[in-house]
């Protein structure tokens, strides 16, 4: 059944009103609080009607009505404005997509696991984002009001952004904006995208420069929105089995630079680029590791001579620092050889055994 322009109105305006409050929704507050033109009761009227076509129901007698799954999906299909993202939204959207496909970061995450499973520890990795650059650009016109970008970066990686603009376009303006994307903006990162930068894309772009200001702006969101750490954390009860932390206080501590993971991140930055670290917290810590009783022990992993991530464990200061040492340097080490070797040849590579050393940086904190 075809429903009448008052009914949606007043049935889009009691699921607006149920899904912010929870509450059965009467013909009284829908009068008071929404722009309706006719008295409350021909509103009841309407909501009694309603209810008979299936679109609503009345939890018990007296009470206001809820919509009822048909309801729920007339809204949805037919009355539910449009939603619009917020950048915060669209950002941790893309957050989540992100490096998902990395082959690095399931190399350290899968690492960790084998690092856990070997050592009965809680081990961690910390993969540092790469800062990418842009060596090719494509546009595609969408419609009069947008376009895409399309950046295919250093590393393989290939991102896209819509691009809307107040002031129309057409297929001449975005290949023209192609051309001056290409001209100016590639081989440089992020934090490289500077006044003069824009000032020379802006002027490349001619007649078409309106756009310059949208499409910076884009490409910088491109560059830098993978520009951060990603930490994973593998056999967290593990630490629970441990009598070191029977204690509320004390498993409160080490769970809590686990689940915050800034910490380790801090870790990552304070370490040694060429030696195993070793920190070791004690009683009355207050500093970047405030946990008691705790070491943890990491090792970076590097990559055409940068240091790329890291894997480590967490465990008791009594843990046996042989075989995570033993075990953390080969893992680390096999794995940055495995990764020039990888780039050198183009394909995977066997593992090889490590040969470093035992030496590393010690750390009372």
């Amino acid at each position: 059944m075809e429903l009448s322009e008052r009914k949606k109105k007043i049935l889009k305006s009691i699921v607006d009103a149920y899904i912010e409050s929870g509450e059965p929704i009467g013909s009284k507050f829908l009068s008071t609080s929404y722009d309706f033109s006719v008295s409350p009761a021909t509103i009841r009227n309407e909501m009694s009607e309603l209810e008979e076509l299936g679109f609503l129901e009345q939890p018990h007698t007296s009470a206001g009505r809820v919509p009822t799954a048909l309801g729920f999906k007339t809204y949805v299909n037919s009355l539910m404005e449009k939603y619009f993202l917020t950048m915060e939204e669209l950002n941790l959207l893309n957050e989540l997509t992100s490096f998902k496909l990395n082959e690095l970061s399931r190399t350290l995450e899968q690492a960790s696991r084998v690092i856990s499973r070997l050592t009965n520890y809680t081990s961690f990795s910390v993969l540092r984002s790469p800062e990418h650059t842009a060596i090719r650009y494509e546009t595609l016109l969408i419609d009069p009001e947008s376009f895409l970008i399309v950046m295919i970066c250093d590393n393989d990686i290939v991102k896209s952004t819509r691009v809307k603009t107040a002031i129309p376009v057409d297929e001449i303006a975005v290949k023209s904006i192609q051309d001056s994307l290409n001209s100016a903006l590639t081989g440089i990162r992020a934090d490289e995208i500077t006044m003069p930068v824009f000032i020379s894309f802006e002027k490349s772009l001619g007649r078409f420069g309106m756009y310059a200001s949208d499409c910076v702006k884009a490409v910088y969101e491109m560059l830098s929105a993978d520009c951060k750490e990603h930490v994973h954390v593998d056999g967290v009860t593990k630490l629970l089995s441990y009598p070191e932390y029977s204690s509320v206080s004390n498993a409160k501590s080490v769970l809590s630079i686990i689940e915050e993971q800034n910490k380790l991140i801090e870790l990552l930055y304070m370490m040694n680029e060429n030696k195993l670290n070793l920190y070791i917290t004690d009683d009355d810590s207050d500093n970047i590791l405030p946990a008691k009783d705790t070491s943890f022990v990491f090792h970076p992993i590097t990559y055409n001579g940068k240091q790329v991530g890291a894997i480590g464990v967490i465990g008791p200061k009594r843990m046996d620092y042989k075989k995570v040492i033993a075990s953390l340097k080969y893992l680390a080490s096999g794995i940055s050889v495995e990764l020039t070797e990888k780039k050198r040849k183009g394909e995977a590579e066997t593992i090889p055994k490590s040969t470093a050393e035992t030496d590393f940086k010690t750390n009372d904190t």
